[in-house]
């Protein structure tokens, strides 16, 4: 896109993969002309992870905090951003220099141990900015002192994920091990003429995810987490279900359309933008 190719350049390192959002960020990051982008994390099986290949792997969270502080020296890094993980803010403010960015992501901030650890606070009060992607998130960003804090939708792949066909049927939900199993199944016994899929059980590779998700007419986004909590945002399978064209129930409401504001273009134009402001302390205009 010929005005990105006129724009300030911002490149990217990102630290810690935490539910597919760097490499999706990544991917769509650098494909929209915004910057460089790298992802470190520990080498661990991911489908959609492994669908982007995005990251380079290491065996141990050290392993990734060493590569990334040699990468802040070499290579021409911008922005530093911390996905879950605070302990490595004050880690790279204070030896590196560079602008930290910090984004959460789920589990990694709405557990009250997580949330309200003394340490926990103190570390991410360090960061320049910090990304929620869940509006209840906000209570529990509990920091020392003012730092700036944004929510940010997850980018949905709208070229992977598309309707295929107009022939869906039944409905469909998915369960998996970061869930409370026995609430998330007593509340799915709720909805007749339902498929449910156990990804503990059945592994699906990523690229397949479309073709599954036109099969069916209703997705349905009831999970309770390990820690009892009702998630309140749509999860990222059913924003790609919207994208293919499914119905998603979620909350009690039955929605039809992916929101605009999740196709990759819109989130990453803010992305940008925050980045931007962190580094120039100013609002960026195209």
């Amino acid at each position: 896109m010929n005005e990105k190719n006129k724009i300030r350049k911002i490149n990217v390192l990102h630290l810690f993969e935490m539910a597919a959002g760097p490499s999706i960020q990544s991917h769509f990051y650098k494909k929209l002309g915004y910057g460089k982008s790298w992802v470190l994390s520990r080498d661990r099986i991911n489908r959609v992870v492994d669908f982007y290949k995005e990251i380079e792997k290491f065996p141990r969270v050290r392993d990734v905090i060493r590569e990334g502080l040699r990468r802040c020296k070499k290579d021409d890094i911008d922005i530093v951003f911390i996905h879950g993980s605070e302990f490595a803010v004050p880690i790279f403010k204070i030896l590196t220099r560079k602008k930290v960015v910090l984004q959460y992501h789920g589990s990694d901030i709405n557990h009250p141990a997580r949330s309200k650890n003394i340490f926990r606070i103190i570390f991410r009060s360090m960061a320049d900015a910090i990304i929620y992607n869940q509006k209840k998130m906000y209570d529990n960003v509990i920091t020392i002192k003012n730092v700036r804090k944004e929510f940010h939708l997850n980018a949905v792949d709208t070229e992977l994920f598309h309707p295929l066909n107009d022939d869906k049927k039944g409905k469909l939900a998915f369960i998996s091990d970061n869930l409370d199993r026995p609430k998330t199944l007593k509340g799915l016994e709720n909805f007749q003429d339902i498929t449910i899929i156990d990804k503990k059980i059945q592994v699906i590779p990523y690229e397949e995810m479309p073709k599954i998700l036109n099969k069916y007419e209703t997705f349905i986004d009831y999970k309770v987490a390990d820690y009892g909590l009702l998630l309140e945002e749509m999860s990222r399978t059913a924003l790609e279900a919207l994208a293919c064209g499914c119905k998603v129930y979620h909350n009690e409401k039955i929605i039809e359309k992916l929101p605009e504001e999740h196709k990759p273009e819109n989130v990453m134009k803010k992305l940008y933008s925050l980045f931007y402001l962190v580094l120039t302390g100013k609002e960026f205009q195209e």
